[in-house]
Parts: C-alpha cells; structure tokens; sequence
C-alpha cells in the first residue's frame, strides 16, 4: 500500500493537480487573519471549515489525475479495490498534511499566542486541541464529499462537480451534517446543542468508510 501511495503522490505532483487545493486553502485561512482581531480559537475553526472543500477538491483531483491506462494497468497488477483505496488514502493523507499546515500558520499569526503561552498556557493547549479535532472531523467528511460525488460514484463530469459544490455546501450549513456540528460545537468534546459527544466525529468515520467501499466496489466492477 505503501509504494501504492507513492505512485499516486507522484501522479498527483506530476499532474500539478495539488496546485488549486493548495492555494484555494492557503488563500481560505489567510482571510480569517485579515485585520489582525480573529481569536486563535475562531482562525482554527476557520482553518478547519475551509478544509472541508479542499479536501474535497484534492480528493477529486486525485480519482481523476491517472490516465486510464495507467489506471488499468495498476488495478491489474494490484488489485482495482487496493488501487483505488491507495488513491483516497494519499487524498487524506494531503488532506491531514494540510490541517497541520493551516494550524501552524494561525499559531504563528494568532495576536494572542504570546498572551496565551505566558498566562494560560492550559488554555493554548485547549485551543489548539478543539482546533485539531475540528479539523480531522471536516477533512474526513471532505474526503467522504469528494469520494461519493465523483468517478466512479459519479462519472459525468459536470455532474460531478455541481454535486460536490452543493454536498460541501450541505456539510457546511446544514445541521444534519457532522462538520457543521463540529464546527459549532464547544470544547474538545466536540459537543452542540443537537448532537452527543463525540457523535460527530463517529459519524464523519462511517461516512468515510461508507464512500471508500462503495468508491472501491465501483473501481472493481467498472474497471475505473
């Protein structure tokens, strides 16, 4: 799975598919340190929302970055179930490396930090938890968004795409959404008025589980 994941990753380079994710995110968070006013706490809650559909284009820039015969080619010599969770595991993994990313950059922006360090430090600590917690959360549902709404789930290329806007969108703003719930959540816990504690991010891993294995039947069955 390994040397799997390492082809992928170069397709993906090669391909300069990673471009648009990258400065679409580094263009999100960069908002939220506008003006200098932002909590820490609210630049990474932020910073994780704006994962949420990053995390959903880099997953679909990857289920489309290999040529078909490359593709053909490595699920006859691997597999197309493995090959394909390959392809969703790199699109995570750029995914995690990017909520590390987007988390260090409002540690070293935050107003607040040397407040923080030299007063309450515990409280830095906390932040900065809730913050990563929110984080794992949206990048797992990005992952679930771009996974279901593209190749092979869906292959109609216009199609895909107005699905995976509205479905971020849906993940965002609707209370029925995991991400959402995180996003509005308090404390590490990530609890809200609507969802138990710890419920969301449960439910974020079984969304993710779920569009991996349908993703890796599909991969199988259509040959793509």
């Amino acid at each position: 799975m390994t040397a799997l994941m390492r082809y992928q990753a170069a397709i993906l380079f090669r391909s300069h598919r990673w471009v648009l994710p990258l400065i679409s995110y580094a263009l999100l968070i960069s908002v939220a340190g506008v003006g200098g006013q932002e909590s820490l706490g609210d630049a990474l809650n932020w910073s994780a929302a704006m994962l949420l559909p990053v995390v959903a284009l880099l997953t679909r820039s990857m289920l489309t970055a290999e040529p078909p015969a490359a593709r053909a080619c490595v699920a006859a010599a691997a597999g197309p179930r493995k090959a394909q969770v390959a392809v969703l595991l790199t699109g995570l993994a750029g995914g995690a490396v990017l909520a590390l990313a987007g988390a260090a950059y409002d540690l070293a922006t935050s107003g607040e930090l040397a407040k923080m360090l030299h007063a309450h430090p515990g409280l830095l600590g906390t932040s900065l938890g809730d913050g990563l917690g929110k984080a794992v959360i949206c990048v797992l549902v990005g992952s679930a968004v771009g996974t279901f709404c593209n190749p092979p789930v869906i292959r109609h290329q216009a199609v895909a795409v107005l699905s995976t806007i509205a479905a971020v969108l849906v993940a965002l703003l609707s209370s029925i959404s995991p991400a959402s719930a995180a996003l509005r959540g308090s404390g590490a816990a990530i609890q809200s008025a609507s969802w138990p504690t710890g419920v969301p991010f449960l439910v974020a891993a079984i969304l993710l589980v779920a569009s991996w294995l349908v993703s890796a039947s599909l991969a199988a069955r259509r040959g793509s």
